[in-house]
């Protein structure tokens, strides 16, 4: 991996399974460093809330009313993104929610060749799906992280995983 070479890691959270961004966050890597820039943002929703999903993140509507929409921050977002590669754990959970978002939006969606796959990248390697999990057998700690999810947590995890898992700095 290229000291210079730039990787957005983004995680989601919704309101929805696979839909309905409600927070999202994204984090810089440059080279084989987290860098301290990073996007984050609430997101009122258009949807209700499920309750599986509200399960995972501990966030209510009531949180969001205040919020802007994701048409709000889109250009935000893609501002911090630039045209880099975009990094997420299981990353198709991520792409076909900000593809409905960007659609909605009236905006060109990422293209699926951009991502790249840390929960991939932990299987391949012999590390379970699930990103704590994986985390936790790579090393890394998660003993600091409340139970209920959040984007940049999440974000910042599988930034971790990815720099420690990439196969290209062992190149």
């Amino acid at each position: 991996m290229n000291r210079f070479d730039r990787h957005v890691v983004i995680d989601v959270e919704t309101a929805q399974s696979y839909d309905h961004v409600i927070e999202i966050a994204a984090v810089e890597v440059i080279g084989e460093t987290i860098s301290p820039r990073s996007f984050v943002r609430r997101v009122k929703p258009r949807s209700a809330m499920s309750p599986f999903c509200y399960a995972v993140h501990r966030i209510s509507l009531a949180d969001l009313e205040n919020e802007p929409h994701f048409e709000e921050v889109v250009h935000d977002l893609i501002e911090f993104v630039g045209d880099d590669t975009i990094v997420a754990h299981n990353y198709a959970y991520e792409y076909n929610t900000l593809k409905r978002e960007f659609e909605r939006a009236s905006r060109p969606t990422y293209p699926r060749e951009r991502f790249f796959c840390t929960m991939a990248l932990a299987k391949r390697s012999g590390l379970p799906g699930k990103l704590r999990h994986a985390c936790s057998q790579a090393g890394i700690s998660v003993a600091h992280l409340r139970d209920a999810h959040d984007a940049l947590n999440d974000a910042l995890l599988a930034a971790h995983l990815f720099l420690k898992l990439n196969p290209a700095k062992r190149l």
